[in-house]
């Protein structure tokens, strides 16, 4: 195998642009840095736990709970206690938040029509179908972080019937992809 710095190191590199992209896109709505993912979930899967939440976005509890709380106190999401399980909360988005859907996929959308502005269309449904290949090593029950590990798998994505055994990272990649071609339809 060769240096595997040539791998890793350009996905790093693209996922910190793509944060401080969508960091500089959404701060006039109040949304900070990685709250967008809770917001692109809770799409799919609104009113799921805030421990689900963070098992589905691979983050701590205390992590879910500080952007939960944002994303509360600028009113796009609330929470109310888990009526089975009274020390839990589930987390629901409001009107505000249901609205900023489409500001969220459109800024979505322009970042990848950038990244990949040199491609053509096959490189870009192969590129597509190269890194969901890859990242579905990442979604095996195997493959967890060691913190992550003893926790009990995440649920299925409430659209399971339209993207049998994928996880969240493909749902959202291939949303994504799907409104990129989309957009490249309509310019064609």
């Amino acid at each position: 195998m060769e240096d595997p710095r040539a791998i890793c190191g350009p996905i790093a590199h693209i996922y910190r642009s793509h944060l401080a992209y969508m960091v500089k896109e959404l701060e006039p709505y109040g949304i900070g840095s990685g709250q967008f993912d809770f917001l692109m979930v809770l799409y799919r899967r609104d009113g799921i736990s805030q421990e689900t939440l963070a098992k589905a976005l691979k983050v701590s509890k205390a992590t879910s709970t500080r952007a939960v709380q944002s994303l509360e106190k600028e009113g796009y999401v609330y929470r109310q206690v888990d009526e089975d399980d009274r020390r839990a909360y589930k987390v629901y988005l409001t009107e505000k938040g249901k609205e900023m859907r489409g500001v969220v996929l459109e800024k979505l959308v322009a970042f990848v029509d950038t990244l990949l502005s040199d491609f053509t269309s096959e490189e870009k449904e192969d590129f597509r179908q190269l890194l969901q290949k890859a990242s579905r090593k990442l979604f095996e029950p195997c493959f967890e972080p060691p913190e992550l590990a003893t926790q009990e798998p995440v649920d299925e994505p409430a659209d399971q019937e339209r993207n049998p055994g994928r996880g969240e990272g493909r749902v959202q990649a291939r949303e994504s992809a799907e409104l990129q071609n989309r957009d490249e339809d309509s310019k064609e």
